[in-house]
C-alpha cells in the first residue's frame, strides 16, 4: 500500500549531474509501497495517470536515473512507473537474506499497488530488472496475465549457464578484478580510478565521458554490503521457470559489445523464450555494451513502444 515519501534521506542527487537526454524528469507522483514483509520500495511515476502503463525495473547497482532517457521519452504518452529496487536508490535494504523471492515479491508488491488489471502493463526489465521480472513469472505464474501484456528483457540471464566458474574462464583479467570486487562488500574506489574499466565493462569505448560519469554516480550510490549480497543471489540463480511461466510477448535485447554480461547469455535467454512461444523478436545492438538503454536509446525506447502498442492495436492488423 502506498504511503508519503515525505522526509526520506535522498542518498544522492541526480538532477545535479544529470544532462541532455538524461536530464532529469520530474515525477508526477513518489510514494513508499510496502513489500511483503514491510520493506519500503521508493515508487515513481510519470505521464498521464489515465495512459497505457509501462513499468521499467533497473539492473544491479543501479536506481530509477538509470532509466532517465527512456522516461524523458515515453512519460509523454504513456504512464511510466519505476521504482528503486530493495537497497537502491531510496528503497530500504530490508532485513531478509536476498534471494529470486524476494526480487519477487518487491516486484508484486509495485505491481499490485499501482497497476490496475483492467489496463495491464508492459514489464521492462534491464540486467537484474530482468531477472526480478522471471522471478515474479516464476513465484507468481498467476498473476502474469493480470498485470502483464508484454515484456523486454534487455541484457539478461536465466542464470549463469556455465556456473560461475566457466564465466571467469571466459572474462578477462579486468573483468574477473571488477566481479571478485562486487562481491566483496567493500567501498566503491574514487571513480577516476574505476573510469576506464566502468566504461570498457557497463557501456562501450565510444561511451562520452558524461555519460560514464553519469552512470558511475548511479553506480556507487548501491551502498557496498547491498551490492554484494545481490551479486551473489545473481551468481547463483535460476530462472528458467520463469520463462516458460511468463506468458506474454517479449522481447530479449542485447548489445553484442556487453562486457559484463556475455551476450551468448542474452542468446540463451531468447531460446529459452522461443522455445516457449512466446519470443515477439531478438533485437541485437551491434554498438552497445551491458547498458544499452544508455548507448542505444532510440532502438531500445522503440522497442518498448512496439510492445506496448500491440496491446493497443485492433485484432487482425498487421504490419508489425
Amino acid at each position: 500500500m502506498p504511503r508519503s515519501l515525505c522526509g526520506q534521506t535522498l542518498r544522492f542527487a541526480p538532477e545535479n549531474y544529470a544532462f541532455g537526454p538524461f536530464r532529469h524528469p520530474v515525477p508526477r507522483s513518489r510514494s513508499i509501497i510496502l513489500s511483503a514483509d514491510g520493506t519500503a520500495l521508493h515508487v515513481r511515476e510519470y505521464g498521464d495517470p489515465a495512459a497505457e502503463p509501462i513499468v521499467l525495473v533497473h539492473g544491479w547497482a543501479a536506481a530509477i536515473e538509470f532509466w532517465n532517457a527512456q522516461i524523458n521519452e515515453l512519460s509523454g504518452a504513456y504512464r511510466v512507473i519505476a521504482f528503486d529496487q530493495r537497497g537502491h536508490g531510496r528503497s530500504e535494504a530490508g532485513w531478509r537474506a536476498y534471494s529470486a523471492d524476494v526480487l519477487a515479491e518487491d516486484l508484486a508488491a509495485v505491481l499490485e499497488a499501482t497497476v490496475d488489471p483492467a489496463l495491464p502493463a508492459t514489464l521492462v526489465g534491464h540486467s537484474m530488472g530482468g531477472a526480478t521480472i522471471l522471478a515474479w513469472a516464476q513465484r507468481f505464474p498467476e498473476l502474469v496475465g493480470r498485470y502483464a501484456v508484454s515484456a523486454l528483457l534487455a541484457n539478461t540471464a536465466t542464470g549463469l549457464s556455465e556456473g560461475r566458474a566457466g564465466m571467469s574462464r571466459r572474462q578477462d583479467f579486468g573483468t574477473r578484478l571488477l566481479t571478485s570486487a562486487a562481491v566483496a562488500p567493500l567501498p566503491a574506489p574514487p571513480r577516476f580510478l574505476t573510469r576506464s574499466l566502468y566504461r570498457r565493462l557497463a557501456l562501450t569505448s565510444a561511451a562520452s565521458p558524461e555519460l560514464v560519469e553519469f552512470g558511475q554516480r548511479i553506480s556507487n550510490s548501491c551502498s557496498p554490503r547491498v551490492r554484494s549480497r545481490w551479486a551473489k543471489v545473481l551468481q547463483s540463480v535460476e530462472l528458467s521457470a520463469g520463462v516458460r511461466a511468463l506468458q506474454v510477448p517479449t522481447t530479449v535485447l542485447y548489445g553484442l559489445r556487453d562486457g559484463l554480461l556475455p551476450p551468448s547469455e542474452s542468446m540463451r535467454t531468447a531460446e529459452l523464450v522461443r522455445a516457449e512461444g512466446q519470443l515477439e523478436r531478438v533485437v541485437e545492438l551491434p554498438d552497445s555494451g551491458h547498458a544499452s538503454n544508455m548507448q542505444a536509446i532510440e532502438e531500445f525506447n522503440a522497442e518498448i513502444i512496439h510492445l506496448r502498442e500491440m496491446w493497443s492495436r485492433p485484432v487482425g492488423l498487421t504490419g508489425w
